[in-house]
């Protein structure tokens, strides 16, 4: 079994295998933090904090996100519409199959339908003057209950 190779400085002091680190970890640690303020100059770091550089950016960001939203909601429409149109274009021949098949069937049953509709028409005529006489009939043989038509 092989022994791990040991990494040794120059007085022969070993300090183990080291691990290889991304360099995406250093920049999430804090190292990038010391980094910035030994090796940035003072007066860059008071225009970085206090330069109103900042808002000007931030709303040509904004304005920037703005104009991309448009254009991803005027693609969205754009692939919505041709593919709406698409499908309706190649939907119209069935549409008028259907069509021509079925407006026929609508209309006989329409014309089908049309002496039973009378019927009930008539019934209901019928029932709601019966149901009329009946409540005049009752109204006028109570006594107790006299109405002036003349006041």
């Amino acid at each position: 079994m092989q022994q791990p190779r040991v990494e040794t400085d120059s007085i022969g002091a070993g300090e183990g295998p080291q691990r290889a680190v991304p360099w995406s970890a250093w920049v999430t640690r804090q190292d990038l933090v010391h980094w910035w303020t030994y090796h940035i100059p003072r007066s860059w770091t008071q225009w970085w904090i206090t330069s109103g550089w900042r808002q000007p950016l931030q709303r040509m960001l904004w304005g920037l996100e703005g104009i991309l939203y448009l254009l991803l909601a005027l693609m969205l429409c754009h692939a919505l519409f041709t593919t709406g149109s698409h499908l309706l274009s190649s939907l119209w021949p069935v549409v008028t199959v259907v069509w021509s098949h079925l407006l026929p069937a609508i209309l006989l049953l329409v014309v089908s339908a049309l002496p039973a509709l009378l019927f009930i028409a008539s019934f209901l005529l019928l029932f709601s003057m019966v149901l009329s006489l009946v409540g005049l009939l009752t109204s006028m043989a109570h006594p107790g209950h006299p109405q002036n038509v003349d006041q």
